[in-house]
């Protein structure tokens, strides 16, 4: 705040006060006028609608009369009423309806019907004799029938010739509608309201209703044209006029004046009440302000005295809060330092096992394939037992790799899951049936709780990851059981795999999903597994969109829950997994193969394996020479078997793709590699080729010949049928 406003605090009050006292009595003045413009609105709508309705009920009445009085009338249209004993007409007139019929002459005499007086001179002040204009027309006064009021509609008489000018005046028909007929129309507007309501000339002669018994002088209005008069004078003196909000509705086919008024000051008595309140407010709004200003003139000099203790509270604390900011500042830099540190150290953990995973599966390829071999030629027990124990530690050694590839295969990306409709009970029955002969061996119970819903994953690496957890808690527990159980939860399954082994701290919790990582198993022991089966299922789940979860009292066992979606309703259960089937290669499968490879050894050795199942093969240690060796010999490959990485300019895809060129069609063709690299991975994947990661056995190898030597013939076969 300005320091001139804190040094003037009745200036800010004042000003406060005045500012305030302003804009209520405009806020207010606005209010006020709008609901004045409101009340009248509504009014003037009122009196709109009260007089269509007293319009719409008066017309329907007086028209039949009005139409009854044409009928008789046209009766008398040619000879008026010299024509009345000849046409027979005294028994037609005798029945006339509720309304009365009396006939008057030229002179005023009754002719027929009951007696009639007009208010007035003459005809009601018609002038009967000497007015001009439509010799059929209608005209409408007051008066009584019979003694009883009514309203008189008249229709004139002439005779002689059809032009106005020439015809002689001879009479009149009369039409009386009793006044009591629109008594229930007009009773419907005594509302206490001091309401003027009924019929009216156009002079604003009053023919029937209450209230005001001349208007004046109305509107010109068509027929059925309705109009609203705000301010219309009904009565008072001429100081002091009655103003009234005049309703009009002229009807059609009579000179009648539908009219209903409502005095202005009984339309704004409710504002005016209105009016008197909001000042009362508005004066204890006003006391009430002045009273809060005092308040607040004491409360400024103790404001004062805060402000004071506050400026040197602050001054403290933004002292306290840079020694904690540079505090931070420097233990930040020290945690981004380690990170940095961490993630070099993760980066070069990753190249350091992408290029041992590669570099390893070289030899490892060589021996699997010598194994193979030496195998098929040994003929003695001891010499074939000696053999047996080197292809275990084959397969010691190829496990970890294979555990490493399904890590780097997982983090490359190329594992797209296949997500599907799966039944529980399914899946938990055959991964139970997997362990239970492990968990007997150690007097372990092993059991699945039933469960009968149906989830979406993909059933493969759900099947992955149960088994892991499974065969971790079967290893980890001792004594006791192991139970594998369903808990729904909302649209999620939690599948819980419960054991009652030594538990695991709190603070290694987080850690054991980490690669590698192994508690209770400082030696490495391989046969305690790899550390590496939670860090899968931890990279699988977040594949699948499912979330994994531990809890654990150490001493007391464990609980490791996957969350999965619940299917929606009404879709079925997903059947059992399709297996691949590839098919057997044919007997006949001799085949032309062209082997790539640069290290001699492991060329040797596949040369070796091709011909001992009846291929022939044409070799070449590079990609520049398999490509040259293609375009010189006669005979051309059947597929290739090549590496993925390879001396000079090609790579294994590469050599596939020109040698495909060559040919003039795509070569089948299997890519054998070591690297793990995800994007080494992916390229491989994207060539459509068969790939095969070292070391793999001799059968693998084979089972890859016979499905690309079968697609192959099954696709030739596809374009014959085409043909």
């Amino acid at each position: 705040m300005p320091r001139s406003l804190v040094a003037r605090p009745k200036t800010v009050l004042a000003s406060v006060i005045v500012a305030l006292s302003v804009l209520g009595a405009v806020a207010w003045g606005a209010v006020t006028a709008l609901d004045y413009d409101d009340t009248i609105e509504r009014a003037e709508g009122d009196s709109r609608q009260a007089v269509a309705l007293l319009d719409g009920h008066a017309q329907a009445i007086l028209e039949n009369a009005a139409v009854r009085l044409t009928q008789v009338a046209g009766r008398f249209e040619s000879g008026g009423l010299t024509g009345w004993a000849e046409n027979g007409l005294d028994e037609s007139l005798a029945t006339t309806g509720p309304n009365s019929l009396s006939i008057l002459d030229a002179k005023g005499a009754m002719r027929f019907g009951p007696p009639v007086a007009f208010d007035g001179d003459g005809f009601g002040g018609l002038s009967v004799g000497t007015e001009t204009g439509r010799r059929n027309a209608v005209l409408v006064a007051s008066g009584t029938s019979g003694g009883e009021r009514a309203i008189l509609l008249v229709r004139r008489l002439y005779r002689g010739g059809m032009a106005f000018d020439k015809a002689v005046f001879d009479g009149a028909v009369l039409m009386a509608v009793p006044v009591t007929a629109l008594t229930p129309v007009l009773n419907a507007f005594g509302d206490g309201l001091q309401r003027s309501a009924g019929l009216f000339r156009p002079d604003g002669t009053r023919l029937a209703g209450f209230g005001t018994s001349a208007l004046g002088n109305l509107p010109a209005l068509t027929p059925g044209a309705q109009t609203v008069e705000s301010e219309w004078r009904t009565g008072g003196s001429e100081s002091a006029p009655e103003m009234s909000i005049l309703g009009l509705k002229r009807m059609v086919g009579l000179p009648v004046l539908s009219a209903v008024a409502v005095p202005r000051d009984v339309v704004l008595a409710p504002w005016h009440v209105r009016l008197e309140r909001g000042l009362t407010v508005a004066g204890v709004g006003f006391l009430a302000l002045l009273g809060l200003s005092w308040i607040g003139m004491t409360s400024l000099r103790r404001e004062a005295a805060a402000r004071r203790d506050l400026t040197d509270a602050k001054a403290r604390l933004e002292q306290r809060v840079e020694e904690r900011t540079a505090d931070l500042r420097a233990v930040n830099q020290k945690l981004v330092r380690a990170l940095d540190e961490k993630e070099r150290a993760n980066q070069a953990k990753g190249r350091f096992l992408s290029a041992a995973n590669h570099d390893l599966r070289q030899p490892f390829q060589a021996l699997r394939l010598f194994h193979y071999l030496l195998m098929e030629r040994l003929k003695e027990p001891r010499d074939r037992s000696i053999a047996e124990k080197m292809g275990e530690a084959l397969d010691a050694g190829e496990k970890l790799l294979h555990a490493l590839l399904e890590v780097a295969t997982l983090d490359a990306g190329v594992v797209r899951p296949e997500v599907a409709d799966v039944p529980v009970a399914a899946v938990l029955d055959d991964v139970v049936e997997e362990f239970r002969a492990a968990a007997l061996e150690k007097g372990l119970q092993l059991r699945a709780m039933p469960c009968g819903l149906t989830v979406r994953t993909d059933r493969a690496m759900l099947t992955r990851m149960l088994r892991d957890l499974v065969r971790n808690a079967v290893a980890f527990t001792p004594a006791g059981r192991v139970t594998v159980g369903c808990r729904r939860r909302g649209q999620w399954l939690r599948i819980e795999v419960w054991d009652t082994g030594a538990g695991i701290p709190k603070e290694h919790l987080e850690n054991i999903f980490e690669d590698f990582v192994q508690l209770g198993n400082p030696e490495r022991d391989r046969r305690q597994g790899l550390g590496l089966g939670l860090a899968k299922v931890r990279r699988k789940a977040a594949l699948l969109g499912h979330a994994i979860e531990v809890r654990s009292r150490f001493g007391a066992g464990s609980v490791f829950a996957l969350s999965v979606p619940v299917a929606a309703f009404g879709r079925g259960a997903a059947g059992p997994v399709a297996q691949d089937a590839a098919g057997e290669a044919p007997s006949d499968a001799e085949r032309l193969v062209l082997v790539v490879e640069d290290d001699p050894v492991q060329r040797s050795g596949m040369l070796l394996l091709l011909e001992s199942w009846g291929h022939r093969v044409m070799e070449a240690a590079d990609g520049e020479a398999a490509v040259a060796l293609v375009e010189s010999a006669a005979e051309k490959p059947d597929l290739i078997v090549t590496d993925f990485r390879l001396p000079g300019r090609l790579t294994g895809v590469q050599v596939v793709t020109r040698v495909g060129e060559i040919l003039d069609h795509p070569i089948p063709g299997v890519i054998l590699t070591g690297d793990t690299a995800p994007e080494r991975i992916r390229e491989a994947v994207a060539t459509g080729c068969r790939l095969l990661h070292k070391p793999f056995t001799p059968d693998r190898l084979r089972d890859a010949l016979t499905a690309v030597i079968t697609d192959r013939n099954g696709r030739t076969l596809h374009r014959q049928t085409a043909a």
